[in-house]
């Protein structure tokens, strides 16, 4: 926890630090359209989770139905955005998805799947904090649209 908590928060504003950013200015999707779907795959995700036949817990349909939105979150966020740091939390988002998902087989194997995640967090950070660090010393932006560039 202290990880998710402390290092990975404090290496993503190092990042914004260095690279110089305030915000991002043109999302390929706005603000309210971004919140209006999250919401939208929020409420799908507990109606979809309501007709999956799970077993045991009743606590097991909130971790799935909460699972599976923070999943769409992460996807929103790293499709609709066009600054490659707001992609690295779009997918860190994404990840905490998978995490929680990953908490119905705690039981099972708790040991193995904390640190599965913990391994896909530090090879996520660690690749998307060199792509930016490529990205702006390239084109001197973080916007990836510049990117259409290389296809030439």
């Amino acid at each position: 926890m202290s990880i998710k908590g402390l290092l990975i928060p404090s290496l993503l504003f190092r990042a914004i630090r260095e690279v110089h950013i305030r915000r991002e200015v043109e999302p390929i999707l706005g603000f309210v359209p971004s919140l209006l779907l999250g919401g939208l795959g929020t409420a799908l995700a507990v109606i979809f989770t309501e007709n999956l036949p799970l077993d045991g817990n009743p606590m097991d349909a909130l971790i799935v139905s909460t699972s599976f939105s923070t999943i769409l979150t992460g996807f929103i966020l790293l499709t609709s955005r066009q600054k490659a740091i707001t992609q690295v939390v779009g997918y860190l988002v994404l990840e905490n998805g998978i995490f929680v998902f990953g908490l119905l087989l705690i039981e099972a194997v708790p040991f193995f799947v904390e640190m599965g995640v913990l391994l896909d967090v530090f090879v996520g950070v660690f690749i998307m904090g060199i792509i930016i660090n490529h990205i702006q010393r390239t084109f001197s932006s973080l916007d990836t649209a510049h990117l259409q560039r290389l296809k030439e």
